[in-house]
């Protein structure tokens, strides 16, 4: 499992630990919402990479209890940790909340300390010295890829021995429905900046493959933005549908790219009055 605060680099090292993105990146806290499953298949063994909402000290809400919630409940069943830390910022009260779970963790954990790849760390040192806690010591960056061998190794020296979980074509648990979700979420996300309330939602209605003119099949996908009132959906939608369409040909682009085939998205912006409570 891969654990940690919000924004640590957790879900950018698991895309370049299985060579492909299946977990969204954005600058906003606690992007990822569910535990998300990255299979990585070497000659020695196969690690299944759990990939968690990030620990995040904010007001509090219901969906912030949620994620650090999941985030616990993915510890179960696990054979190690990997305490991903973001050596740009200092220890502090998230990282508190981090140690406070990983003290009930009888399992071997490592820390990882990512974003290796950038001249400035200035408090990798202060990390480096909680290093003794640890089973292993690993710095890598999920931008250029270097340490994830190094990691990879050291989690393989821990992992039990049992049959693979996992069939070696296979780089993760998620459903294409939920990949175009999670598509989709991340470009409303980068496109919109803070303005957009973070329970915005995506509802994915339809993912089948149609013929086309050429003969190869084309992926269709029907899908919704659901936002809580008519105002944030005229600002997803924008002047002339022009943001809508910005999101739809980003993430449709993404999806081709990530899954290696041609794909027609259709997305719409509706309005659930529920969400507001």
């Amino acid at each position: 499992m891969l654990v940690g605060r919000t924004n640590a680099g957790k879900s950018t090292l698991l895309n370049a630990l299985v060579g492909k993105k299946i977990s969204i990146v954005t600058h906003r806290p606690q992007t990822t919402r569910h535990p998300v499953h990255g299979i990585v298949h070497r000659p020695e063994g196969q690690v299944v990479f759990v990939d968690t909402p990030g620990f995040f000290k904010t007001h509090k809400s219901a969906l912030v209890d949620t994620l650090h919630q999941r985030a616990s409940e993915a510890l179960k069943g696990i054979d190690a940790v990997v305490h991903v830390v973001d050596p740009t910022r200092d220890v502090g009260e998230e990282s508190d909340m981090v140690a406070a779970v990983l003290g009930r963790v009888d399992q071997p954990k490592i820390l990882c300390l990512s974003k290796s790849d950038l001249p400035k760390r200035p408090f990798a040192e202060n990390w480096l010295r909680l290093g003794a806690g640890y089973s292993a010591v690993v710095e890598a960056s999920g931008f250029t890829g270097d340490g994830c061998d190094a990691l990879v190794t050291a989690l393989l020296a821990l992992m039990p021995e049992s049959l693979p979980l996992y069939p070696p074509d296979q780089i993760t648990n998620t459903t294409l429905e939920f990949q175009a979700a999670e598509m989709i979420r991340e470009k409303v996300y980068l496109f919109t900046g803070e303005e957009v309330p973070y329970r915005t939602q995506v509802e994915v209605d339809k993912v089948e493959e149609r013929p086309s003119i050429t003969g190869k099949p084309v992926l269709h996908v029907i899908a919704s933005v659901v936002t809580p009132t008519d105002g944030y959906q005229r600002m997803l939608i924008g002047a002339g549908a022009r943001k809508i369409k910005q999101i739809r040909l980003a993430a449709q682009d993404d999806l081709r790219r990530t899954l290696g085939k041609k794909v027609k998205l259709e997305l719409d912006v509706i309005v659930d009055h529920k969400m507001e409570h």
